[in-house]
């Protein structure tokens, strides 16, 4: 056989397979335009203070549903339409979840559709047909950028960082936790995106055992999505919420796209959790460089996925968030840009979700007595002082900052907070939104945190350890408020902030360091002593600790007097 027939013949395999994938289905959401968004925002602040008669009164998916829906008669249209060319959805009222082949999708949206690796990608931007550009917002799935999260694996830069691991003992410790088991069925669930993760049972259960908690498996029906193969960052996710709050009710969730198509399945399936954590996002600015943008901006993007969340936080669903693994500068300034010298970070940057920055533990000369197999076998922290996880402690440094878009402008829960911080006089950065939500709103520890991958036992880093940790602490509360007969907690931060303001001493506040530092270098100071690429810590709420961290015990005893 020659060159040129096995060419040919190499030709019409590849052919052939190009055809073969033209009829593999492509799932995808159409975002349709809302109505009365306002009401729904007023609405999820009234259940949310604790001072309102309606205060804990959670609503219904059809509730919300009869609210913020569009017209029927433009839907109509639209799914006459889609049933021309055979598609498979779900009318989610503001929202179509569709399935169709991708010769279908060329068609219809007007694209064109190439094969890399046997992955089909997007050779151009969809359209949106003529008539239908005042009922479609946009459309995610057809075409989306993937990043794979960094997972920080520990380092110790300083003699000053004690060198211990975060198990549970020493969690309880810090934070005051004595109601530290769940005995209602408070439940948490760790989120990822963009598929190929998953959790290793016997590792959770090696984790649970490690540290003298009783074990509690994974419910089959409380695993969605994708759980094709355990990684590190779903592996902590999940450890870090069981050893916070033994005998969680735990979820395990992983979506194929970004944050708007994963909001818009949670919210509407009938049984979610209680709490959920958020481990990691990317840049306000750069939505649109994961998620395809055509026909709108990441500013339209980050408004569309904030009112999916004010819709779960409705169901009574608190949403935990890292705050960033990045500094204040972000992900996307790894080299400290001038233009864009602070870069806040979606999710961890929204009004409608609890940021969680993090901190590591300074070394001590104390020596604990600690009584479970992994404190015993491996060595557990011994100090109680924290510090904002900072590159020239611990080679990387928590995120925090201010939000720079108008949907996102200061809460009322936090204005006096962020009003005192500006004020006094701590030196700033040349360019933030001084208007804007700060964040994030607490802190937890974010460094040497145990977790078991394969049997093996290993220290990682980050604010993704930091959000699942503080995600346990609220389903221990959750389990608290509803133990004596009250409402779950559902959207926290207003409660958060009352306690600050009522007990100053519910939160730890600790104020050295700033984050005006990258994960890879240093970013420079300015004239005034601060850094316009970043924040300094100041007393109260700051944009580097939030309020600061949790004292669990004097939050239950608040929330005994006033819910």
């Amino acid at each position: 056989m020659n060159v040129v027939t096995i060419l040919l013949l190499s030709l019409v395999s590849l052919s052939n397979a190009y055809i073969h994938l033209k009829d593999e289905k492509v799932t995808y959401t159409i975002a349709l335009k809302q109505n009365n968004v306002n009401v729904l925002q007023d609405a999820l602040l009234d259940i949310s203070d604790y001072k309102s008669q309606n205060y804990g009164k959670f609503w219904s998916n059809e509730q919300i549903h009869d609210v913020i829906s569009p017209n029927y008669d433009d839907v109509k249209e639209l799914t006459d339409w889609l049933d021309v060319y055979n598609t498979e959805y779900n009318n989610y009222g503001d929202a179509l979840l569709c399935k169709n082949k991708i010769n279908e999708i060329e068609e219809m949206y007007n694209m064109k559709v190439s094969v890399l690796n046997d992955i089909p990608v997007a050779l151009n931007n969809y359209i949106i047909p003529d008539k239908f550009m005042n009922t479609i917002e946009f459309i995610e799935g057809l075409s989306n950028n993937r990043f794979t999260k960094q997972k920080l694996l520990s380092v110790n830069t300083n003699v000053n960082v004690d060198p211990g691991y975060a198990g549970r003992e020493v969690i309880n410790k810090l934070y005051n936790i004595t109601w530290n088991t769940v005995r209602t069925n408070s439940s948490s669930g760790s989120i990822e995106y963009q598929g190929n993760s998953g959790f290793s049972a016997s590792d959770l259960l090696l984790s649970q055992t490690s540290n003298k908690e009783s074990a509690r498996i994974v419910s089959k029906n409380h695993i969605v999505g994708n759980d094709n193969f355990a990684d590190l960052e779903s592996q902590l996710d999940m450890q870090m919420m069981s050893q916070t709050a033994e005998n969680v009710s735990l979820w395990f969730w992983d979506d194929n796209q970004w944050l708007y198509s994963f909001a818009v399945n949670f919210f509407n399936q009938k049984e979610i959790p209680d709490v959920i954590s958020m481990s990691w996002g990317w840049a306000e600015r750069d939505q649109c460089s994961v998620t395809q943008c055509n026909n709108e901006t990441s500013q339209q993007y980050i408004n569309r996925v904030n009112i999916e969340y004010v819709k779960i936080g409705l169901r009574g669903v608190t949403i935990t968030v890292s705050s960033g693994d990045a500094g204040a500068p972000g992900r996307t300034s790894e080299d400290c840009d001038a233009n864009n010298p602070v870069n806040p970070v979606f999710p961890g940057s929204s009004p409608w979700i609890t940021s969680v920055g993090g901190t590591f533990v300074l070394n001590s000369s104390n020596v604990n007595k600690w009584n479970s197999p992994l404190c015993k076998k491996y060595g557990c922290i011994n100090g109680n002082q924290e510090m904002n996880t900072n590159f020239n402690y611990v080679g990387w440094t928590a995120g925090g900052g201010f939000a720079i878009y108008s949907s996102e402008n200061q809460p009322k829960w936090q204005s006096s907070f962020v009003k005192k911080y500006l004020n006094s006089g701590t030196p700033l950065p040349s360019k933030f939104n001084s208007k804007g939500r700060g964040y994030p709103d607490v802190s937890a520890v974010a460094h040497n945190c145990p977790v078991f991958s394969s049997g093996s036992i290993s220290d990682v880093d980050g604010t993704s350890c930091s959000s699942p940790l503080f995600a346990g602490i609220v389903s221990l509360l959750n389990d608290y408020q509803i133990a004596h007969g009250r409402s779950k907690l559902g959207f926290i931060n207003p409660i958060l902030y009352q306690m600050a303001l009522d007990d100053p001493s519910i939160f730890t506040d600790y104020t050295t360091v700033n984050n005006g530092y990258q994960d890879q270098s240093c970013c420079p100071t300015n004239n005034n002593g601060g850094s316009d690429f970043g924040y300094q810590a100041a007393k109260g709420w700051d944009p580097v600790y939030g309020l600061g961290t949790p004292n669990v015990g004097k939050m239950i005893e608040w929330l005994s007097k006033n819910t």
